[in-house]
């Protein structure tokens, strides 16, 4: 299983984040969730760490976050580096983060245009769930694709019809757009 084969390495760009730093920032998440927020932000997990850098690209703005994701091993995106997006709503823990590459990938659960289908973002987000949790899962989805979320693009269709080409052309683009 996926999460049974994680490495560990910590993460250098790691940003710490106080209460008077948070507190200057425009209000864009109730203080409960800024705090579940700041909580999450600054927890210490070592299988996330070895997958998963998170950082603020402005530490006033607890709702935007910047992850980058490491192409697990075995599969068509190992060692790549994806950049991805974190856009926390207002309404959050009741309402998931959007969550979108920037990197450009060739993945059938991720759109040209970056946004991630799978079920955890949008009808079976539950409040329970981290955003450390989806980012790991974003990581896991890299590897195996959610077959009932496949969407209508040019890596979905490839990977339904010639599995082994479609990993060509992913490993491809890993090489050419995913260099760390």
């Amino acid at each position: 299983m996926f999460f049974q084969k994680l490495k560990f390495r910590t993460s250098k760009n790691s940003h710490k984040i106080s209460p008077a730093t948070v507190s200057k920032s425009p209000a864009t998440v109730s203080k409960s969730s800024e705090k579940r927020l700041r909580k999450e932000f600054q927890e210490e997990d070592h299988i996330l760490k070895a997958h998963v850098r998170a950082s603020l690209p402005s530490p006033e703005n607890i709702s935007r976050w910047e992850a980058t994701v490491n192409g697990p091993v075995g599969c068509p995106y190992e060692n790549g580096v994806f950049t991805v997006s974190v856009h926390i709503p207002s309404k959050y823990p009741f309402q998931p983060p959007k969550i979108t590459f920037k990197t450009k990938i060739f993945h059938p659960n991720i759109s040209e245009s970056g946004e991630i289908f799978v079920d955890i973002l949008g009808s079976r987000w539950s409040s329970a769930l981290t955003i450390n949790l989806v980012l790991l899962s974003v990581c896991s989805i890299l590897s195996n694709p959610v077959e009932p979320f496949l969407i209508s693009n040019h890596a979905a269709r490839l990977y339904r019809k010639d599995r082994k080409a479609y990993e060509k052309v992913a490993r491809e683009w890993t090489l050419k757009y995913a260099k760390d």
